[in-house]
């Protein structure tokens, strides 16, 4: 399997994945096993279909990285939350079905839980046409796959001092929920202010934010309060709080000043959501060109280190959002071109390689539609080359973006690590804590 851009596909390339209609929910346009033409590549590109994965049989094996049915399922909530998003904006005096996002939350659940190989967030695989539609999809899976990957921190926070059973902090439908319902408050803000707004937002100061911006979380409150779970509300109430308590919405605390809240006042649910929201608006910036992914973690990751999101919450995001996805064709530093084939999120930008055969490396760098690509059964694949032992290589290009100037690494060895997910607060000194642990052998969440 190889995954590349529509702009990439030629005639006589055989599909790996379905491509899934972006309009019609659960519709597939074209099936595993369709050898594309010309015509077929032009309706992709014109409905706006953007990436494919493609048949190659040296890279069979990254087929466990995909699921067939998790893709129709993706396919079929984002189409079913764009439809109910359009109907709410459509009429500012709508209710909202908590039926279609509780349903939608289930089905994808069960989904990762059945093939959790296939449990890293592919989003633009999706392409739902509503821009709030499609934000809330991908904030609302990328939630659940970190929520998947945090249980010992969830049981650690929600359930400490018995205030929760393990299983019902562990419960991360309310979360979910909460995810996908997060901007709901935006479609009570007429279509052209509400997309003025999204252009506008961003991920910038807190404090510059336009008020009209800030009253997005109050109204989504109001929307929600009493018919979702506490905590579904909580996380559409306190998505844009900061651990260093410059985000908002703001509270009385007796006497002096509103404050927002700050560090373990925010719900853990509310964390997740946070860092899933500014992942995503970085990578998918309104009215702009999507930017490579490990970019949009370098990104996420400088908001983290600025004391803004919560530091474990990002190691659940680098392990489920690999910066150089597998399949991926890359080209390194040193002009080769590879195929992604395996990733470590301790090591994210330094993923392992094979080096593309000559015959495929052509094929991939002729214009459009000019030949017919040859992906020839007895092809071999170079070597791998994990590039986290090679200090003098490092990923330059993918799809054409120059990535060069994205790479980054951690500054402690725990940074990254998921494995360390401590209940002690939030705050300095919290990894070093860890990493003590660690080395004497101690348990780790």
């Amino acid at each position: 399997m190889l995954t590349l851009s529509t702009t990439k596909a030629a005639p006589g390339m055989t599909l790996a994945l379905p491509v899934m209609h972006p309009d019609i929910p659960g519709y597939v346009l074209l099936r595993p096993g369709c050898v594309l033409d010309a015509m077929e590549i032009a309706r992709m590109a014109e409905i706006g279909v953007r990436r494919i994965a493609i048949e190659y049989p040296p890279t069979r094996f990254l087929l466990r990285y995909a699921s067939v049915q998790l893709i129709n399922d993706q396919s079929t909530v984002a189409q079913r939350i764009a439809a109910e998003m359009d109907r709410m904006s459509s009429d500012l005096h709508a209710t909202f079905d908590l039926q279609v996002y509780a349903d939608g939350v289930r089905l994808l659940v069960q989904r990762l839980v059945d093939d959790p190989a296939a449990a890293l967030f592919m989003h633009d695989i999706i392409d739902a046409r509503s821009p709030l539609a499609s934000h809330a999809f991908n904030v609302g899976f990328l939630s659940l796959l970190m929520g998947l990957k945090l249980d010992g921190y969830l049981v650690s926070h929600r359930g400490a001092g018995g205030r929760l059973s393990r299983r019902r902090a562990m419960n991360i439908e309310s979360l979910g929920i909460g995810a996908l319902l997060h901007d709901i408050g935006l479609t009570r803000v007429p279509r052209e202010e509400a997309a003025r707004l999204q252009a506008s937002h961003g991920v910038t100061p807190e404090g510059a934010i336009d008020p009209m911006w800030r009253r997005h979380v109050e109204t989504g409150f109001d929307m929600v309060k009493g018919r979702v779970p506490a905590t579904s509300s909580a996380v559409v109430l306190h998505h844009h709080q900061r651990l260093d308590g410059s985000g908002f919405p703001e509270r009385v605390r007796g006497f002096g000043p509103p404050t927002a809240l700050r560090g373990e006042e925010i719900h853990t649910f509310a964390r997740i959501v946070a860092v899933a929201d500014d992942f995503d608006r970085l990578r998918n910036p309104p009215e702009a060109k999507s930017v490579p992914t490990v970019r949009a973690l370098h990104q996420t990751l400088d908001l983290v280190r600025a004391g803004k999101l919560d530091p474990i919450v990002f190691k659940a995001l680098l392990a489920v959002t690999p910066a150089f996805a597998p399949g991926s064709v890359v080209t390194l530093s040193d002009g080769r071109r590879c195929v992604v084939t395996g990733w470590d999120p301790i090591h994210p930008c330094s993923p392992t390689v094979c080096v593309l055969p000559r015959s495929l490396d052509e094929a991939l760098c002729h214009e459009r539609h000019a030949h017919p690509a040859r992906l020839d059964e007895g092809d071999v694949l170079g070597e791998p080359i994990d590039l986290a032992e090679r200090r003098d290589l490092r990923v330059a290009e993918i799809d054409g973006d120059n990535v060069s100037g994205d790479f980054f690494e951690a500054r402690r060895d725990s940074e990254f690590d998921l494995r360390l997910q401590f209940s002690t607060p939030l705050g300095e000194g919290w990894d070093a804590i860890a990493e003590a642990t660690l080395a004497a052998g101690g348990k780790l969440g």
